[in-house]
């Protein structure tokens, strides 16, 4: 936010500002300074106490907008998000405590241990957590000059940096209550950068090397090219030479003043550094996947030493590794382009903003996101629909300019894009009266029937919703159900509405129970009442099953539903601006849909 505020952004300039003013709370004393004040182009720190601990500070800022204000325009974001960020930005670069909570200000300052810590945070890092820090004109100098290089970073370099700073301050804070934690959220604010901004790209060698072997010995006897072609294929996916990445990282972003910095004690030399950087890596490693504790020496008061040697290993106590990590993303922003003004959509990072998908009959009716990859989307949105008319009567959404798109592009389209297309367009023309559909849709219906003609989830769907038992063999109307809940969740998958997921279950425990299969039938029940448990009582229908009773999915999963429906619900059909005959019953169909199946 605080760069957003600062109107580098807005392409219009700032067209109207709101006065806010907000309590931080710090252990940082600005007594001393001329006027009592830190101002910097994100806002500005005023002492109002400075007798106790916590010492509130008050932050002031212009909230900045590039509009007028007007009907649905949003008049301020109030002072907390400037308030989180402006403390993050001040804990990181004046190393001092700095929250707008003072509860979690007086718990760090108290020098109390907490469980799991032997040591009081004030002995292992140093100056962060010390009762009063004296703010002097070179802080407030370094304070303004990193702000101002912190808002003129291309907008996603700034957005990393704020995750780094927040999580290193955060790792901080973890100091008094789980070291493992802490150490772990500091080399993290490190990794983050160098996976975003190392400008690395793997080479086959950084491959994990028993795989790389094992690879290599599958691929002996493939030509040169398609053996390229497949190490590339597993390199995209895999991210590889992670802990290697880090440690060039920071070491290309520690200038020789770092080491050259005189007064911290053990502080390690280059090549001690790229050691205790790997094991750095390495216990981080080790706390994320198993929990494992940092090695014991590592929470002693060690009096602020930043390496320690266990055995042949070098590693970096937390003083040290707070050290490295402040000046490394201090360099980093350093280093990174600047730039005065930018165009960018940066609408959705505002504070309290958030994006979520427009429910389908906003959209479904539309041919311009109607391209390749999303046709499975819009039958998906049709099917929620048609769930939603069973259940409660609502009407679906016209797409008629969707089958027309679909009458234009299906030769053309192809695999699942074609049978989701075949299938959306036999769907909605069974909502519409047959003097109504298109002057092509007996030559449309008739290839997208043969589209749909082998198995597939958008065909079995079909056969669910106009009450038709597939021809194909019951094994391979398993093969399609087990392959959908496979692949449901994936980008490319098709998500069927609970209900439709319920009743192609039932569907198939039914065809089972009518051969003669009690087992499969029961077992499928099984599987239905611990998946879907959303529609119907299938827990009950799985304990209760009667081998010699039919299982009829309309039954048990729409006459309770309807018993439920009000009175009043508007009747089934096609939304404006005509409205439909709603879904045919399956006797209507049953001839003319069993053709496509």
């Amino acid at each position: 936010m605080l760069q957003i505020n600062s109107g580098k952004l807005y392409p219009n300039g700032v067209r109207r500002t709101n006065e806010l003013r907000g309590v931080l709370y710090s252990n940082l004393l600005l007594m001393r300074m001329e006027d009592n004040a830190i101002v910097t182009q994100a806002g500005r720190l005023l002492q109002a106490e400075a007798a106790n601990l916590p010492r509130p500070i008050v932050y002031e800022v212009s909230e900045q907008f590039d509009d007028e204000p007007r009907v649905g325009v949003l008049i301020s974001h109030g002072v907390q998000p400037y308030l989180q960020d402006f403390a993050a930005v001040v804990s990181f670069v004046l190393r001092v405590t700095c929250t707008p909570d003072p509860d979690l200000c007086t718990r760090l300052l108290s020098d109390k241990r907490s469980l799991g810590v032997m040591t009081p945070p004030a002995k292992l890092v140093r100056k962060v957590f010390d009762k009063e820090i004296l703010l002097n004109e070179n802080d407030d100098k370094l304070l303004n000059g990193f702000i101002d290089d912190l808002i003129g970073l291309r907008r996603k370099s700034f957005l990393a940096v704020m995750r780094a700073i927040r999580t290193y301050v955060t790792g901080l804070h973890r100091v008094a209550d789980d070291l493992e934690l802490a150490y772990t959220l500091m080399v993290a604010s490190l990794e983050s950068l160098a996976q975003d901004f190392d400008g690395h790209t793997a080479q086959w060698s950084d491959y994990e090397q028993g795989r790389r072997q094992r690879i290599d010995k599958a691929l002996k006897d493939a030509d040169e090219v398609t053996a390229g072609r497949v190490r590339d294929a597993i390199l995209k996916g895999e991210h590889v030479a992670l802990k290697r990445r880090f440690r060039e990282f920071v070491l290309a972003h520690l200038p020789d003043s770092y080491f050259l910095e005189s007064g911290p004690v053990g502080a390690p030399g280059r090549l001690d550094l790229r050691d205790a950087l790997k094991e750095a890596y390495d216990l981080r490693s080790k706390y994320v996947h198993r929990l494992q504790n940092l090695p014991q020496m590592l929470d002693t008061d060690l009096s602020y030493r930043e390496t320690i040697r266990s055995g042949h290993a070098t590693f970096l106590t937390l003083e040290g590794l707070a050290r490295v990590a402040r000046h490394v993303i201090l360099e980093f922003v350093t280093q990174q382009p600047k730039c005065q003004t930018e165009d960018y959509d940066y609408r959705l990072e505002r504070f309290g903003i958030m994006s979520a998908e427009m429910a389908p009959q906003y959209w479904i009716w539309q041919q311009t996101g109607f391209v390749k990859g999303a046709c499975r989307k819009y039958f998906s949105a049709q099917l929620g629909q048609v769930a939603a008319c069973m259940l409660t009567k609502q009407p679906v959404t016209n797409m008629r300019e969707i089958c027309a798109k679909i009458e234009e592009i299906l030769p053309r389209l192809r695999g699942e894009d074609r049978r989701a297309s075949a299938a959306i367009y036999i769907l909605f023309n069974q909502f519409v009266q047959p003097d109504e559909r298109s002057a092509r849709f007996a030559e449309v219906y008739e290839r997208c029937r043969k589209i749909l003609s082998d198995p597939s989830i958008e065909a079995l769907c079909l056969h669910l919703l106009f009450s038709i038992t597939p021809t194909w063999p019951i094994a391979s109307q398993r093969e399609v159900l087990d392959s959908y809940f496979e692949t449901r969740n994936q980008k490319s998958g098709l998500r069927v509405p609970e209900l439709f997921e319920a009743a192609m279950v039932l569907s198939l425990a039914e065809r089972y129970r009518g051969g003669g299969d009690i087992r499969q039938a029961k077992a499928l029940l099984d599987f239905a009442a611990v998946n879907i448990l959303h529609v119907g009582s299938l827990a009950v229908l799985a304990t209760d099953f009667d081998p010699e009773v039919a299982i009829d999915w309309r039954v048990h999963l729409l006459l309770a539903s309807f018993a439920r429906v009000p009175e009043d619900t508007p009747e089934a059909g096609v939304k404006a601006p005509q409205a439909g005959s709603g879904p045919l019953p399956a006797v209507e169909v049953g001839d003319e849909v069993d053709q496509s199946s």
